[in-house]
């Protein structure tokens, strides 16, 4: 773990407040993180190897609904019927897709193929999960938690989906959503989902459109004022 001069001071004296206590759990964890060879790895080499680890391609957020299944059908000796259920948990999720796959690939089927068929899509079968380091101790929170945010590209399995995190239940912190360079949307941004998203640079449409965020200023006299356009640009799919 590499400290600044005056934090290595600190701790030499045993005068910083964060400075475990001997013997503790933290301070266990204290030895392994400062002995740690990633940590100690110049931060160049150390922003190379979480790039390789997090740059995944595109994360796309799902929302699945909390469902009851039925495990018993409730017959008891005296002929009673009363079945029991469970209840299968849902919520938001993540799948991983390839950096320029379409998410929504059933979207462009016709509708006269059957149901049977559109299901056997890909977007049936994506990969779950990724590794994240964040967890692992403070210094890796603070080096990589917006990574897995600025590295890829994100998109949401439906507007509904996209409106309800960002917007309604703000799922993500304000320097996390600030984070996100690339974005796939169903359809062109609201207002309130545009400001959310401070940090976007792209759009991709569904239908293959391709924006691109441009920063002019003007006024410079009154206040250097910025006007944000969005220049449309070559399809990025057919």
């Amino acid at each position: 773990m590499q400290l600044n001069k005056s934090r290595q001071r600190k701790v030499h004296n045993k005068l910083h407040k964060s400075l475990p206590i001997e013997g503790s759990r933290e301070s266990e964890l204290w030895n392994q993180n400062t002995n740690s060879p990633l940590l100690r790895l110049p931060p160049e080499l150390r922003n190379r190897i979480y790039e390789l680890v997090l740059s995944v391609g595109q994360i796309q957020v799902i929302f699945k609904r909390y469902q009851f299944r039925a495990i018993s059908n409730g017959t008891s000796n005296n002929n009673t019927h009363r079945p029991l259920y469970e209840t299968v948990p849902g919520g938001f999720g993540c799948v991983l897709l390839g950096r320029e796959e379409n998410p929504w690939p059933t979207a462009h089927l016709h509708k006269s193929v059957p149901a049977a068929e559109r299901e056997k899509a890909p977007c049936y079968h994506w990969p779950r999960g990724m590794t994240l380091l964040s967890p692992v101790c403070r210094q890796l929170y603070h080096e990589t938690v917006l990574l897995p945010y600025r590295l890829n590209a994100w998109s949401f399995r439906s507007y509904a989906v996209m409106d309800r995190f960002l917007v309604r239940e703000r799922r993500l912190p304000k320097s996390h959503r600030g984070a996100i360079r690339v974005l796939y949307s169903k359809c062109v941004l609201t207002a309130a989902v545009e400001k959310m998203l401070g940090g976007l640079e792209m759009v991709l449409l569904d239908g293959g459109v391709r924006m691109v965020k441009r920063v002019v200023e003007v006024d410079k006299d009154h206040g250097d004022k910025r006007v944000v356009y969005w220049d449309i640009e070559k399809k990025w799919w057919e």
